[in-house]
Order: C-alpha cells, then sequence, then structure tokens
C-alpha cells in the first residue's frame, strides 16, 4: 500500500513538473515576442518576476519528486528484504514439515515393526 502511495504522488508530482515546465517555455516564447515589440522596465520587471516564481516552483517540484523517487526506492528495498525473508520462512515451515513427517512415518514404521515382532514370536517369548 505504502508503494501505491508513493507511485502515485510520484506521478502527480512529474505531471506538476512537465506542466510547469510547458508553461515555462510558453511564457517564454511569449516574453521574447513582447520583448522584440519593446516593453516598458515595469513590464520586464513583472514578467522577470513570474518567471523567477515558475523556475522556482519547477525546483521545488523537481526535489519533490527526487525525494519521492528515493522513499519509493528505500520502500522497494525493504519489499525486496520482505520478500526474501517470507522465502527463507517458508523454506524452513517446509523443511519443518517434511521433519514431522520422516518422524511420524518412522514412528509408525516402529510400531509396525514391533507389532509384527509380537507376532512372529513363540508363545512365552519376550522383547527386551
Amino acid at each position: 500500500m505504502e508503494l501505491a502511495q508513493i507511485t502515485s504522488k510520484l506521478v502527480q508530482m512529474e505531471r506538476c513538473c512537465q506542466a510547469l515546465d510547458a508553461e515555462i517555455q510558453t511564457e517564454a516564447v511569449a516574453y521574447r515576442l513582447q520583448t522584440e515589440q519593446g516593453l516598458a522596465i515595469e513590464d520586464i520587471l513583472e514578467w522577470h518576476g513570474r518567471m523567477e516564481a515558475r523556475h522556482a516552483a519547477l525546483q521545488e517540484a523537481r526535489l519533490a519528486v527526487a525525494a519521492l523517487t528515493e522513499g519509493w526506492n528505500h520502500t522497494q528495498g525493504r519489499l525486496v528484504e520482505a520478500s526474501q525473508e517470507r522465502k527463507i520462512l517458508d523454506r524452513l515451515v517446509d523443511r519443518r514439515q517434511q521433519s514431522r513427517m520422516r518422524e511420524h512415518r518412522h514412528r509408525e514404521q516402529h510400531a509396525t515393526d514391533e507389532a509384527a515382532s509380537r507376532r512372529h514370536l513363540p508363545p512365552g517369548a519376550r522383547l527386551s
């Protein structure tokens, strides 16, 4: 569940990065066109402020993607470890069951052998 949540957030943040990057590209083209036509200094400063804000938001989103990727890798590593531990436990359970079955068969065989030997003893003889 944790891995799915991280994956969902990661996909969301990657989409956010793509959208911000597309907005930056669109605004850069619009800025270039308007500066070619001539802009007042106040308008230029306004454009620069917007562009800096978008770049800061993109940088923040990229940092979030990096953190989520690290979290995903860590969680994936824990999942692999847990899977390996589960396989080890499953093998131990199988070995214990096989051992119990061998012991059970051994006891049954011993009981069968003992019963058979009693049938074939001469009357009055004892097992030691």
